[in-house]
């Protein structure tokens, strides 16, 4: 069976590339991120930890829903680290790093087969610069810029043939981001919204075997905030992403690469007074339109913990 899932791979790959590569909303690299875009005051820290499943199927044709061709599904187990450090009143230092328990295709070609992965994934850097920081109303405004880098596997391979992309830990390539964020909320409402805006631009990876180029990226989210019980807050938000074509050698645009995408992004987060908070966070697309053809994302959810710490405090108690 696995010479006949080779065959399928090579085949696939001459004749339809594209579909090899297709990136919308399928088990790739995720975003990470603790649901958090704010900066912190001085000597402040934030530490979160999460885990994260996304289950992939259903192939689109522009909006339409074909289903699953092959039988195929993909999904992934990822377990996210992220530190955020406040080094002045206005900057922040965000760091994170994932790693995949698994990053998983399953296809049945006569008989169920299963390619499969592991492996860390991206690290990322960011500097937050706080803007604006006001009490009444409490909002904040935060420009942020940072860079990933692949320092995970990009060469698993099947039976001799390096698996597909979007089934490899790392991204292979070096990628730029910019963003920027806004909350505000009244002292004495337990209502508030938050709006973030984000661009990302890959480098081309190059690693002889391979040419590629991921398209850009575009993320642009809405969310309002409503506190129903001392500890408990509920988050409704709104995320739409715009991904750009990728490429290939000389600059040529793969078709099925790609798409629009909007999603509903609620989250629950129960915090105490410790400072210790627990997130349970989920991504639903309600609204796909890809390039050419491409197996897209049906669900995904995330639970994780927060820890907020801070030395001034540590200091002033010893």
């Amino acid at each position: 069976m696995k010479n006949l899932l080779l065959l399928f791979f090579i085949g696939t790959f001459i004749l339809y590339p594209n579909m090899v590569s297709a990136q919308c909303c399928s088990a790739g690299n995720p975003a990470g991120g603790d649901g958090s875009n704010d900066g912190l005051s001085k000597n402040n820290w934030r530490v979160f930890l999460s885990y994260k499943y996304s289950f992939s199927e259903d192939f689109y044709e522009k909006t339409k829903n074909i289903g699953s061709l092959y039988d195929q599904k993909s999904y992934f187990n990822y377990t996210h680290f992220s530190l955020t450090y406040g080094l002045s009143t206005r900057i922040s230092l965000y760091s994170e790093l994932g790693y995949f328990l698994n990053k998983t295709k399953e296809i049945n070609l006569g008989e169920k087969d299963i390619i499969s992965a592991s492996g860390l994934g991206d690290i990322g850097l960011n500097v937050r610069s706080i803007a604006l920081n006001t009490v009444k109303p409490i909002s904040q405004l935060v420009f942020s810029a940072g860079a990933k880098a692949p320092i995970g596997a990009f060469h698993e391979e099947l039976n001799g043939a390096v698996i597909p992309i979007s089934l490899q830990p790392s991204s292979g390539a070096f990628k730029y981001n910019a963003s920027i964020f806004y909350s505000r909320k009244k002292a004495t409402s337990k209502f508030g919204w938050n709006s973030f805006a984000l661009f990302e631009l890959s480098s081309t990876i190059n690693k002889g075997f391979l040419i590629y180029h991921y398209g850009n990226y575009f993320q642009y989210a809405l969310a309002g905030t409503y506190t129903f019980l001392p500890n408990f807050s509920l988050i409704a938000n709104s995320k739409f992403e715009w991904r750009g074509k990728d490429k290939r050698e000389e600059g040529l645009l793969i078709e099925s690469t790609g798409s629009r995408v909007l999603y509903l992004n609620p989250q629950l987060v129960y915090s105490l007074p410790s400072k210790w908070s627990f997130v349970l966070m989920s991504e639903i697309p309600i609204y796909k339109n890809v390039n050419g053809t491409q197996i897209t994302n049906q669900f995904s959810f995330q639970i994780g913990i927060k820890k907020s710490l801070s030395l001034l405090n540590n200091k002033t108690s010893e």
